[in-house]
C-alpha cells in the first residue's frame, strides 16, 4: 500500500514539476542529498562474477538496465544490513513503477542471505570470483569521500558508472528519483 502511494505521489508530482533537471540531474540531486557524489565514469573496474545460475556474469550483459550495484560482504554487519533495508524500500518505489523492467539491482555477496525480504525478479544476487574485499576496495576508490560506509553504485545504461550513494543515511525517495532520471536520459 505504501508504494501505491508513493507512485501516486510520484506521478501527480510530475506535471507540476516544471523544473524537471534533466542534464542538471546530477547537480540538483548533489544540492537535496548529503549522500549523493557524482561520478561520470565511462570506465569501470571489471567486475568477475558468478550470477545466481553459476554462469559468467558480466556489466556488459547488463548495458540496456540502469544498474544499482551494492556489495555485501559477511563481515560487513549493521551498515551493510541497513543499506540493504533502505535498498528494498527502494527497491519498492521502482518496482511500483514502470521502472521496474529498466533497472537492476544487482547484490556482490558472499554472505549467505545479503537481501531482506523477498527477492524481487529485478534483483540479481552475484559471487565474487575472487576475494570480495578486493572488489569492494577497487569500486570504493571511485568515491574515496567516504571511506568507511557501504556504497550503492548506480550505473546508467550503457555502462556509465554515474554516481554513488553512501551509507544508509539516504533519502530512499532521492534515489527513486535518480534513477527514474537515468531511466528518462536518452
Amino acid at each position: 500500500m505504501k508504494n501505491i502511494l508513493l507512485l501516486i505521489a510520484l506521478v501527480a508530482g510530475l506535471p507540476a514539476y516544471a523544473d524537471h533537471p534533466g542534464d542538471r540531474l546530477d547537480e540538483v540531486m548533489a544540492q537535496k542529498e548529503p549522500a549523493f557524489a557524482p561520478v561520470d565514469l565511462n570506465e569501470l573496474p571489471k567486475l568477475d562474477l558468478l550470477g545466481p545460475d553459476g554462469e559468467p556474469l558480466d556489466l556488459e550483459s547488463l548495458s540496456d538496465q540502469v544498474v544499482v550495484l551494492s556489495f555485501v560482504s559477511s563481515n560487513c554487519g549493521l551498515p551493510c544490513a541497513d543499506q540493504q533495508a533502505l535498498l528494498e524500500k527502494v527497491r519498492g518505489g521502482v518496482n511500483a513503477s514502470p521502472m521496474l523492467d529498466m533497472v537492476t539491482f544487482l547484490v556482490v555477496t558472499d554472505a549467505s542471505d545479503p537481501v531482506p525480504g523477498p527477492i524481487a525478479e529485478n534483483v540479481v544476487i552475484a559471487r565474487a570470483q575472487e576475494p570480495i574485499e578486493n572488489l569492494i576496495d577497487q569500486y570504493r576508490a571511485i568515491a574515496p569521500d567516504h571511506p568507511e560506509a557501504p556504497l550503492v553504485h548506480v550505473i546508467a545504461r550503457g555502462n556509465r558508472h554515474a554516481a554513488v550513494f553512501a551509507g544508509s543515511a539516504f533519502r530512499d525517495i532521492n534515489m527513486i528519483l535518480y534513477v527514474n532520471g537515468l531511466t528518462n536520459a536518452h
